[in-house]
């Protein structure tokens, strides 16, 4: 059983494109490496949160056990003892220690993508292939005078 030339060239044109697709398309290899990397700035994220999370659980212990430090946190708060003098120096900033909470990793918005060179391409090869097809069978018919 023969089958038709036409049938050969869809199915090549569905597994050329579809290679395609998985290396460039939407959801592809390229895709997945892409959220390889978003994965590991994600992963870095929560250790730097975590590692964060610790060092304020250990300052919120050291300033429930030892009064100095509350005292000390308290004075830099700008909280005072009643009959305690405060002296400012002017031109002197006081230095805040202001904690930062970790990076925000926001994925950037879908963008549509451009997918038209593939399906153009799978829906164009098997009329290119029939039209090679033909030519060449033309260009035979004509070498050796059948017609």
């Amino acid at each position: 059983m023969k089958i038709p030339r036409i049938v050969v060239y869809i199915l090549l044109s569905f597994v050329l494109t579809s290679s395609l697709f998985l290396l460039f398309g939407g959801g592809g290899v390229l895709d997945y490496r892409r959220l390889l990397i978003y994965r590991g700035s994600v992963e870095e994220n929560i250790t730097d949160l975590e590692r964060i999370n610790s060092e304020l659980l250990a300052e919120v212990q050291a300033l429930g056990s030892d009064p100095e430090r509350l005292t000390l946190q308290a004075r830099e708060l700008g909280y005072f003892r009643e009959g305690e003098r405060v002296i400012r120096i002017a031109g002197n900033r006081r230095v805040n220690s202001y904690y930062t909470i970790g990076k925000v990793l926001r994925r950037k918005p879908k963008v549509p993508r451009a997918d038209w060179p593939f399906r153009a391409t799978g829906l164009g090869l098997p009329i290119l292939f029939v039209l090679v097809s033909m030519a060449v069978r033309r260009r035979k018919n004509r070498e050796t005078g059948n017609q």
